[in-house]
C-alpha cells in the first residue's frame, strides 16, 4: 500500500526537513501531483472535496508561509472552473506544472536583478538561510564581483551555518558570528540582505526571528537594508485585516531540560517594519515595501 503523499509532505514541511518558502511550495505542489495520480474518484464533486482537503492539510504545516497558500489558492481557482472530473484532473496536473515553472522563473529574475545591488569590494550582512539570497551572492561572485559575507548562526536551529557552508563552498569568504554580535560588526557592513517568508499588505517583512533586530541595528548604523523576496510570498489575507500568523516552534529547540519555573518561548519569525527596509528585490524589479498591496493586486489578482 502506497503511503499518503500529502501526509508525508506535511510531516517533511512541519519538521523543517523541507524549509524555505520556495522549497515548501514545490514540495507541496509535487505532493498534490502525486496525490492526484494515485487516487481514484468517481465524480467532480468528490475530487474537488478531496483536493481542497489536501490543500488545507498542507497549508497547516507552516502557518507563516503564505507562498504555499497563494499558489494552491490559484490552483483551486483554476480547477473549480472545470466542468467535469477528467477536465479537473488534467487541469490540476497542467496548473501544477505552470506554477512550478513560474516559481523557478521568479528566482532567475531575482538573481539577475539582485546581482546588480551586490557591492563589489564590500561586505554583505545576512541572517538565517535564504536560498534566494545565497543564489544572488553566488551569481555575483561568479560574475567576478569580490566581497565578503557576514552572517549569523541563527539560533536555535543554526540555519546560518547552512548559509556559511554553502557560500564558503562557492569560494566566498564568510565571517560567521553569534546572533547577538550583529551590532558589534554592523558598521563594517555595506548592505544587509535577507530573504523573506511573507510580506504583509502594509509592507511588513516576516522573516526568521532576529531579522527585525538586525534591521533596526542596520538603521542605526546607516547601513543599507534589503530583502530578496518573490511576490508569491506577499500575503493577501492581510489586506482584509488579518494578522500574519507567527509560528511558535517546540520549546525544546531552545532548551531541552530547563529548570522548573522557567518558561521557554520559541517564535520562529518576527516582523520588520517597512521603514527599516530600504528596498525589496522581487522578480518584478526593485520596489518599496509600501508597494506590497499594489503588487498583490497586479500580480496575483487577489484584490
Amino acid at each position: 500500500m502506497k503511503s499518503d503523499p500529502i501526509l508525508k509532505a506535511f510531516n517533511e514541511i512541519k519538521s523543517l526537513k523541507v524549509q524555505g518558502a520556495r522549497n515548501v511550495c514545490i514540495r507541496g505542489l509535487n505532493a498534490i501531483d502525486e496525490f492526484v495520480r494515485i487516487k481514484k474518484w468517481k465524480t467532480r464533486d468528490s475530487y474537488l472535496k478531496a483536493l481542497e482537503a489536501a490543500v488545507s492539510k498542507l497549508c497547516k504545516a507552516r502557518p507563516t508561509e503564505p507562498g504555499l497558500r497563494n499558489v494552491t489558492r490559484l490552483l483551486l481557482k483554476k480547477v473549480k472552473q472545470c466542468s467535469n472530473l477528467e477536465e479537473c484532473i488534467d487541469t490540476t496536473k497542467e496548473e501544477i506544472k505552470n506554477l512550478k515553472e513560474e516559481i523557478n522563473s521568479s528566482l532567475e529574475k531575482i538573481i539577475e536583478i539582485g546581482v546588480k545591488r551586490i557591492p563589489d569590494g564590500g561586505i554583505v550582512f545576512t541572517h538565517c538561510h535564504s536560498s534566494t539570497v545565497t543564489s544572488i551572492l553566488k551569481a555575483a561572485w561568479k560574475e567576478g564581483k569580490r566581497f565578503k559575507v557576514m552572517n549569523t548562526e541563527t539560533r536555535p536551529r543554526f540555519q546560518g551555518r547552512i548559509t556559511a557552508k554553502e557560500l564558503a563552498a562557492a569560494g566566498i569568504p564568510v565571517i560567521h558570528m553569534v546572533d547577538s554580535a550583529a551590532r558589534f560588526y554592523m558598521n563594517d557592513a555595506d548592505l544587509v540582505l535577507v530573504g523573506g517568508d511573507a510580506v504583509t499588505a502594509d509592507g511588513f517583512l516576516v522573516n526568521k526571528i532576529g531579522t527585525s533586530q538586525i534591521m533596526l541595528v542596520a538603521r542605526e548604523a546607516r547601513t543599507t537594508t534589503a530583502s530578496a523576496v518573490e511576490t508569491f510570498k506577499f500575503d493577501p489575507i492581510t489586506i482584509a485585516g488579518d494578522w500574519e500568523p507567527i509560528e511558535m516552534r517546540n520549546p525544546k529547540e531552545v532548551w531541552k531540560n530547563p529548570p522548573k519555573r522557567v518558561k521557554i518561548v520559541n517564535p520562529a519569525f518576527d516582523m520588520t517594519p517597512p521603514n527599516y527596509i530600504d528596498f525589496m528585490i522581487t522578480e518584478l524589479g526593485i520596489i518599496s515595501p509600501y508597494q506590497s498591496r499594489t503588487i498583490m493586486g497586479k500580480k496575483w489578482g487577489f484584490v
